[in-house]
């Protein structure tokens, strides 16, 4: 069982604008089926000044394409 946690911790998702859910960690201890008040509380998505992240825009600007923050929304 310790080696399907440690896979499990090992898969994320890329640094970016959009976190990691490690579905699969929580899935395999349990926490997958807890919901308590920070899993709605302050979420960024539901904020009035959130604009979703421009995959597109941010990988021109890594390229030096295009000029201006990579996202946005971390202004």
């Amino acid at each position: 069982m310790t080696n399907y946690f440690t896979h499990a911790c090992r898969f994320q998702r890329p640094p970016g604008a959009l976190p990691s859910s490690m579905i699969g960690f929580e899935a395999l201890t349990g926490t997958l089926d807890d919901f308590g008040f920070e899993d709605y509380l302050n979420v960024p998505q539901d904020s009035e000044t959130f604009r979703p992240a421009d995959m597109h825009h941010g990988m021109e600007v890594r390229l030096g394409i295009s000029k201006g923050p990579a996202c946005p929304s971390f202004i």
